[in-house]
């Protein structure tokens, strides 16, 4: 029992140490970004790039990846706008209903023909981002009632309308796949398929489930985002998927697929929102952003490739010392 704890700690252990040592370097440095002002602008990190991360880290963890999320975000937030006239949750519900049954054909195509993800949502990516500009008539689209958006710009505290339906969905798909049979399905496909398979595994529904709430959560994302800013355009949202990707791998995601929780992702994500964040406070460029991302990214996973293979020859220097034959004492002269 002790020794499942500490597992469970120390998976979590170096994306923590980086979201504690980021956000002390950070508000040290910055003296705008502390106190009650800076837990929300991380938490409205999570309704955009948070959302795109979690749905992103659902396929990764599959075996997959999603290509598609920063285009569907785009083609979300205006069939949002379009649909405004139904009001906020119909606006809402209606993009992410169409995204959740994009991304569902894209993991059935996936699973019963066989193609690599990467190659189909190469071509989603461009088809999806294709449909966004026609949906909006190759122009930025409007609110025509932007009372619609009203209850987006409201604040509790830290939380917005926005950041609390991010994290509620982060509760909600992080109980999903840690306790239902859906969820342990997916991981199943995802770290050893074959294995799976074999088990009883279904081949089409965890691919479908994983690449449908892909495709929701990125569709949540881009509707949330146009419509608290009344308006979208066929070109938003083009960074995202780098974005999102590297948050999920800053936070734990391994991309071997079937490991890393929604824990991970929620890490993951505030380290790159207290980063956007805070140079934003220091009015940082964009590129000074990118740059501070890409450094991070590539010292965790430096990080933790070191210490597998550190903890791989610790294991192997072990099992070499308890096969050793025990030597027999010297005989007596």
């Amino acid at each position: 029992m002790q020794s499942l704890v500490i597992d469970r700690v120390r998976a979590y252990a170096l994306p923590l140490l980086v979201l504690i040592v980021t956000w002390a370097i950070i508000a040290s440095s910055t003296p705008t970004f502390r106190g009650e002002a800076s837990v929300f602008s991380v938490l409205e990190g999570f309704p955009l790039l948070g959302l795109i991360a979690l749905g992103l880290a659902i396929t990764i963890i599959a075996g997959e990846l999603d290509l598609s999320v920063g285009s569907m975000a785009a083609l979300a937030g205006v069939i949002a706008v379009k649909a405004g006239e139904l009001g906020l949750l119909g606006a809402i519900g209606v993009a992410v209903a169409v995204g959740a049954t994009i991304g569902a054909a894209q993991g059935w195509i996936i699973a019963r023909l066989a193609i690599n993800s990467l190659v189909l949502t190469i071509g989603t990516l461009i088809l999806l981002r294709g449909a966004a500009h026609l949906a909006s008539d190759n122009a930025p689209s409007q609110l025509a009632d932007f009372t619609v958006s009203d209850p987006l710009i409201e604040r509790y505290g830290i939380f917005s309308p926005s950041s609390i339906t991010a994290l509620a969905v982060f509760a909600v798909l992080g109980l999903f796949l840690a306790y239902t049979r859906y969820g342990r399905e997916i991981y199943a496909i995802g770290g050893a398929r074959e294995e799976a398979r074999a088990a009883g595994v279904p081949r089409s529904r965890p691919m479908v489930l994983a690449f449908a709430l892909s495709g929701a959560c990125a569709a949540l994302a881009g509707a949330l985002a146009s419509l608290k800013g009344g308006s979208a355009a066929p070109q938003n949202y083009e960074d995202m998927l780098l974005a999102g990707a590297a948050a999920a791998l800053i936070g734990g995601i391994s991309l071997y697929g079937g490991r890393g929780t929604v824990l991970h992702v929620v890490l993951g994500v505030a380290v790159l929102s207290a980063v956007a964040a805070g140079l934003a406070a220091r009015g940082s460029d964009a590129s000074v952003t990118q740059l501070v991302t890409g450094a991070l990214l590539i010292t965790v996973v430096a990080t933790e490739f070191i210490a597998a293979r550190l903890s791989r020859r610790a294991r192997l220097r072990r099992e070499a010392a308890r096969h050793e034959p025990a030597r027999s004492p010297p005989a007596p002269t």
